[in-house]
């Protein structure tokens, strides 16, 4: 199965945007937040990343996971601060009829790969307590948690 990584065009980025906040909003919701506080966060990753609403700010690369020449999902990846060689993976989604089949393995050890290309010494992620699935992979990766946030419904 020949997995490739697209860059998103600005065009791709236009059709993908409403579909990743769509996903990033529900994922902050099922994590513990609240409609406004999930609304909040998306405004907030907008506002940052697409300050004109459409196009991707320099220094951040988003990809279409291909695989056979099938769209299985997306990855973006980029330095956590402008200028700075610490990296993050701030989104990776695999389309649910694709998932177990190893995409999202290859699409994090390439992520891992293009980021020490581009110099990184480090790449970090966020990952909700929920997406036990996706901790399993990262941890056996080789990803350590850095911090631990807890709640307790009273």
């Amino acid at each position: 199965m020949p997995i490739e990584y697209a860059p998103m065009s600005e065009e791709d980025v236009e059709l993908w945007l409403p579909e990743s906040m769509a996903y990033y909003e529900a994922a902050r919701m099922r994590a513990g937040d609240t409609e406004a506080e999930a609304i909040q966060g998306k405004r907030a990753s907008l506002a940052r990343f697409f300050p004109d609403g459409r196009h991707l700010i320099d220094g951040q690369h988003l990809f279409t996971i291909l695989a056979d020449g099938e769209d299985v999902g997306w990855l973006w990846l980029g330095p956590w601060s402008e200028g700075g060689d610490q990296w993050w993976v701030w989104d990776i989604h695999i389309r649910a009829p694709y998932r177990r089949r190893g995409h999202a393995r290859a699409a994090m050890e390439y992520a891992a790969a293009f980021a020490k290309e581009q110099g990184a010494p480090m790449l970090g992620l966020n990952v909700f307590a929920y997406n036990v699935p996706a901790i399993e992979l990262y941890e056996d990766l080789g990803f350590e948690a850095a911090s631990l946030h807890m709640v307790k419904a009273l």
